[in-house]
């Protein structure tokens, strides 16, 4: 990968990380890279995991999956700097329930709840999420970017 396609990773990492995180300033482009820290006031503070590969043709892109106290996110910034929004989870912070239907309110959460174990799967295939299952997989695959800092 060249310096002019790191720069539009760079430039758009922060954007795809809705302002909060932006790009470290060492990482590890065949490992899957997990950078965690905490603002004054956050409970959970910011965590995203990225990896950079490329596709069949020999394009670029990274993949992304952030959180932080209040929502998640999924995204691909592709070669050209266009941020894609990926599959993401469902009814996180509350799920919708119907006092008059309770049949719909239990058709709904599972509904959500197939989709978020489909995500869930999807996320850890990919090495963006924790892979309880497989610990191992996470000591040769993942670095914690200690040294991270917001400036």
């Amino acid at each position: 990968m060249n310096n002019n396609q790191l720069n539009i990773f760079k430039a758009n990492f922060l954007i795809a990380n809705n302002g909060k995180v932006k790009f470290p300033e060492k990482f590890y482009p065949k490992k899957i890279n997990e950078i965690e820290f905490y603002t004054e006031g956050m409970r959970g503070g910011y965590k995203v995991r990225f990896f950079i590969e490329q596709n069949d043709i020999g394009k670029w892109y990274l993949d992304l999956f952030g959180s932080d106290d209040y929502c998640s996110w999924h995204k691909r910034i592709n070669h050209n700097g266009k941020i894609i929004n990926l599959e993401n989870y469902k009814g996180e912070f509350g799920r919708t329930i119907y006092p008059n239907d309770p049949e719909k309110t239990e058709k709904e959460n599972k509904e959500i709840q197939d989709h978020n174990n489909g995500v869930h799967k999807l996320l850890v295939d990919k090495g963006l999420e924790f892979n309880s299952e497989n610990p191992e997989f996470e000591k040769e695959n993942v670095v914690k970017l200690t040294d991270y800092e917001w400036k």
